[in-house]
């Protein structure tokens, strides 16, 4: 079983998080686990789904988002930072 880090960032100010998350995978399932405070009430949020790219996918609907993973995360602020 592996684990990888990854962010769904603002894509119109891509060194903006909109969520903070975790992948976990073995050869048979994956989920992915995200993390959110809302910049403006500060309500926390928890979501887990099948995979990054799935929470990518829900969440892209209502905002421009786009994938980053563990590598490239440590250049990113929280949207409230």
């Amino acid at each position: 079983m592996g684990m990888r880090l990854f962010a769904l960032v603002n894509d119109a100010q891509d060194d903006k998080v909109f969520a903070w998350g975790m992948e976990i995978a073995s050869p048979e399932e994956s989920e992915a686990v995200i993390y959110r405070k809302d910049p403006v009430t500060k309500q926390l949020a928890f979501g887990v789904h099948e995979t990054a790219e799935a929470a990518l996918q829900l969440y892209g609907r209502l905002h421009e988002l786009r994938l980053v993973w563990d590598e490239e995360c440590e250049d990113y602020d929280d949207e409230d930072d």
